[in-house]
């Protein structure tokens, strides 16, 4: 039951982000829209925030489903743009009321791109050779930087579509992380 009532705030929350930004939701107008009482409301949750973050980690878990090996990384990335894409005024309203602090938001595109980041590392050739403190480092380059665009992306009204930039990256993503690999060992 408690998963039942989470989704249903969730779905609250969701469509209220379909017409205005997160901080002019609140609580109040969570449990009207989902018909349940505040008491329930905090029950699962401490505050608006926490429901949020729970939507993202929900929905990001099943965007990446199946989609985090070295094969499908890219239907991963693809399936993440695509969803913000799909839920466009969604998105915006979450940026437009983060985008002074950005962190929160930041950290869960983080947690997104961070497996299929490793997987890429993964597949490539030698990189058992890595030392740890290197690969970390490769890792954390790569995350700072498709944060960052897809951050820039979704703040430019998420233009060129998604399948256009996914197209990009995929062109750009394509050997780069074997050529820092192999900088990395010296070759």
């Amino acid at each position: 039951m408690s998963n039942v009532t989470k989704r249903v705030l969730a779905m609250s929350l969701k469509g209220l982000l379909a017409k205005r930004p997160l901080d002019a939701i609140t609580i109040q107008d969570i449990v009207d829209d989902a018909g349940v009482s505040r008491k329930t409301f905090y029950y699962h949750f401490q505050d608006v925030y926490a429901l949020l973050e729970w939507i993202l980690v929900d929905e990001g878990k099943r965007i990446l489903e199946g989609n985090i090996t070295a094969d499908t990384w890219q239907q991963g990335l693809r399936n993440v743009l695509a969803y913000f894409q799909n839920n466009r005024a969604m998105i915006l309203n979450i940026h437009r009321s983060l985008q002074y602090n950005n962190d929160f938001f930041k950290v869960h595109v983080t947690e997104l791109v961070q497996p299929l980041l490793e997987q890429i590392f993964e597949a490539q050739p030698r990189q058992e050779l890595v030392p740890a403190e290197d690969k970390a480092f490769i890792l954390r380059l790569y995350s700072f930087g498709l944060v960052a665009l897809v951050l820039h992306w979704i703040g430019d009204g998420m233009k060129p579509d998604a399948e256009y930039l996914m197209e990009q990256l995929q062109r750009i993503f394509s050997g780069s992380m074997d050529y820092v690999i192999q900088k990395c060992l010296g070759s």
